[in-house]
């Protein structure tokens, strides 16, 4: 009370040393924030409003209960109940007592929770005093992290109130800060007022006006993509007006494919325009696959129209795949054609096998025949597992994955009738079938696929079983598989190969 009384009996004299020192204090906290400039003559600037609800003002030492609570939520090992119950303390401290707060927020050293508690205490306080928000920031925000900051501030202000924002964009520095607030500005205020937000950005000076318009020509591209192409490339220059075209063609083919691929011929392909060939191309296939292809057709040779290519025969492969086939058949060798058939192949052997199989017999490249009949042993097997495996046992140019990924899935189905079929096998193809199933076997029953291996006729196909079976039992389970080809009644130099080096 004693307290109390002093304050309250303070003369007039001291009192009168109260206003010059806040009006230094404000030019102290001011100080570091650009001055603002004149604003655009198109947006008038509003009359800043005093705060309703001030944050009460730093005291010079925190509370001691609510710094311990802060430094136990930072001793928190897990990094989400961390961060939650970190920011969550903050909060209520912040709300309750904003300059204590502000306090422990300044000394905290740099790293993620120093981070985040500048972004939350810079969006309390935005919410209250933009001004001194944005004065705030100039001390505290230093990281690219905390730079998001200006995303999330001028994107809230512009959705409720453009001028405003405008207003604030003098508070903000130079450099990746401003660019941040200009895009989150325009994007804000684009989603409300598209042509009053075009016509802000191109009235900007050319430093801001890049990374605005371009804010603003993405929001315009998908109403009206040939004048986003065409102010981009009025507005914008590099990698900006680059994205800001490939956007608008982006936009352009899914409403007029023809269109999008004639503003495409007559742009230098650079590597952002690369990335829409493919699209573009892909669109016009969906209304016409060989006028698509005589416009890929036309394309410099490279990766962009290889891509373009297969795109344009996937989506012919989808609407006619015989059709498509017959093209891909008169390809030139190489590797397009084979990433082509192969693609068809398991197209057309989900519709039919044995049309799959003709097929891709008859390609007359050696490389595509070969992938594109794999491909249809590994898709048919995943149908019919028995069926698929039996004409891969009968056709020798297959590669060996074929037969064995055919086996893999029929063992999954019937182990027995598995093991008859590989024993009915001869030559080469039973040695191979047999070193794909026996370490399938040996996955559930090492013991029985070791005794298994041994009923196969010939000595080659027995061999290469029996050290697949080991070689499996082996990784799964040392101890037991050492122990039991110990006790085996087996040469010493069948032991001996067993533990050698693993088969293939």
């Amino acid at each position: 009370m004693g307290g109390t009384g002093r304050i309250n009996s303070m003369n007039s004299s001291a009192r009168s040393l109260i206003v010059p020192l806040v009006g230094v204090i404000a030019l102290l906290v001011f100080s570091g924030c650009p001055r603002r400039r004149a604003e655009d003559p198109a947006v008038p600037a509003p009359a800043v409003e005093p705060s309703r609800s001030r944050p009460a003002p730093a005291r010079p030492g925190a509370d001691g209960g609510e710094r311990a609570a802060m430094e136990q939520a930072r001793r928190e090992a897990d990094p989400q109940l961390h961060s939650a119950g970190f920011g969550r303390r903050l909060r209520a401290w912040a709300e309750a007592d904003f300059g204590d707060a502000l306090a422990y927020v300044r000394q905290l050293p740099v790293g993620s929770d120093r981070t985040q508690a500048v972004l939350l205490i810079l969006e309390i306080l935005g919410r209250s005093d933009p001004d001194r928000a944005l004065a705030l920031a100039c001390e505290l925000v230093a990281t690219r992290e905390q730079r998001a900051f200006y995303n999330a501030f001028f994107a809230r202000l512009a959705a409720a109130d453009p001028a405003a924002a405008v207003a604030r964009l003098a508070l903000v520095p130079p450099g990746d800060s401003r660019e941040r607030a200009l895009r989150a500005l325009a994007e804000g205020w684009s989603s409300n007022d598209l042509p009053s937000a075009l016509a802000w950005a191109g009235k900007l000076e050319p430093a801001d006006r890049e990374p605005a318009m371009a804010a603003v020509l993405a929001a315009l591209a998908p109403a009206d993509p040939l004048r986003a192409i065409d102010l981009a490339g009025q507005s914008l220059t590099g990698i900006a007006r680059e994205r800001a075209v490939a956007a608008g063609l982006r936009a352009l083919a899914l409403g007029d494919p023809p269109a999008a691929a004639g503003v495409l011929g007559r742009l230098p392909l650079s590597e952002e325009l690369g990335q829409v060939v493919p699209e573009v191309a892909r669109a016009l296939a969906g209304r016409n696959p060989t006028e698509a292809l005589a416009w890929v057709n036309g394309l410099p040779a490279g990766k962009v129209r290889d891509l373009a290519f297969a795109n344009v025969l996937n989506v012919w492969a989808a609407q006619d795949p015989f059709a498509a086939g017959r093209y891909i058949g008169l390809m030139p060798a190489g590797p397009v054609q084979v990433a082509a058939a192969t693609d068809l192949a398991r197209r057309l052997t989900a519709i039919d096998p044995q049309q799959a199989v003709s097929w891709a017999g008859m390609l007359p490249d050696e490389t595509a025949r070969r992938q594109s009949l794999a491909i249809v042993a590994s898709v048919w097997a995943q149908r019919d597992p028995a069926a698929a495996a039996r004409w891969a046992a009968d056709t020798p140019a297959l590669p060996a994955e074929a037969l064995t990924g055919a086996l893999s899935y029929w063992t999954l189905q019937d182990p027995a009738a598995v093991r008859n079929f590989v024993q009915q096998l001869s030559g080469e193809t039973q040695v191979r079938a047999a070193a794909c199933l026996a370490p399938t076997l040996a996955q559930h029953d090492p013991v029985s696929a070791l005794a298994w291996s041994q009923t196969l006729p010939a000595p080659a196909a027995r061999e290469a079983a029996q050290a697949a079976a080991f070689d499996r039992w082996l990784g799964n389970a040392p101890a037991a598989a050492r122990a039991w080809l110990a006790a085996a009644n087996l040469p010493p130099e069948t032991k001996a190969r067993l533990l050698a080096s693993p088969q293939p």
